[in-house]
């Protein structure tokens, strides 16, 4: 808990982050990331994995953006800053491991940045949703963007805290969680760039004996392309959230997230 405390007052993070709740969030999920190292390391695993295929073949390799980075458990930043010229890491907070980890190399660059484009929603300076991503699509450099499992989370705090304050946020926007993930989602058709996209889709409460107690869906209605590979994480072992359960999610590696979606498209119609 202490840990936890000093992190969120001495993390240089902006305002913003704090008020609308996303330096919490960072820092809740970094302590379980310390907690659940073991049980989180075959997951990471399989995203490196991914992650290479994703490298495999990529015509230039001047620009890796990667949104969602967080602490880059999930992606090897050492892997990507000696394959590309400039590695930029985006997230609405970036506490002190990866900023110590990010020193270590002259061509990272961290970008403190809302992905979600609500944080003026939120904090009422604005009627809609922000483009966030825009300024990066007009960047011919960029040869490889990575969503680093953040699909799944990016419409958590901003859709608790429109929920538990109301006003004209919720009223103009009872689906926005969807909005969120469906806007993610098309910002990433967008780039010319290979874009990987690593997320988890589902989730399990499983009980002690194995058995499935509950499912419940992550993305809010939105069904992904079949992935180029499949695998469960263990997101919380027993204990850890509850006494009587774990919680397990489906996640899922896109190498190329732009094929995938172009299959998918084609075998629908």
């Amino acid at each position: 808990m202490l840990a936890e405390v000093l992190a969120w007052l001495f993390t240089p993070a902006t305002l913003d982050a704090r008020r609308t709740g996303h330096l919490t969030a960072a820092v809740s999920l970094w302590s379980r990331a310390r907690r659940c190292r073991t049980d989180w390391a075959s997951h990471e695993a399989r995203c490196g994995a991914v992650v290479e295929r994703a490298l495999d073949g990529l015509p230039a390799r001047r620009t890796c953006l990667v949104l969602g980075s967080g602490l880059m458990r999930d992606v090897s930043l050492a892997r990507l800053a000696e394959s590309f010229d400039k590695v930029i890491l985006v997230d609405v907070v970036h506490l002190w491991p990866i900023r110590l980890t990010a020193r270590r190399f002259p061509n990272v660059r961290l970008v403190d940045l809302d992905v979600t484009g609500t944080t003026d929603l939120l904090l009422g300076r604005a009627t809609g949703l922000a483009d966030p991503l825009a300024r990066f699509r007009a960047d011919p450099t960029i040869d490889l963007v990575i969503s680093a499992n953040c699909l799944s989370q990016l419409a958590l705090t901003p859709v608790e805290r429109v929920r538990r304050r109301g006003g004209l946020p919720l009223i103009r926007f009872p689906d926005l969680g969807r909005r969120i993930v469906e806007g993610h989602l098309d910002a990433l058709r967008r780039f010319s760039a290979r874009v990987c996209l690593l997320t988890d889709d589902e989730g399990l409460d499983v009980g002690a004996r194995g058995e499935i107690l509950e499912r419940y869906d992550l993305l809010e209605g939105i069904t992904l392309p079949p992935a180029d590979d499949d695998w469960e994480w263990t997101l919380a072992p027993l204990g850890e959230a509850a006494r009587d359960h774990a919680v397990v999610h489906r996640a899922h590696g896109f190498a190329d997230f732009h094929a995938a979606d172009a299959r998918h498209r084609r075998a629908a119609t």
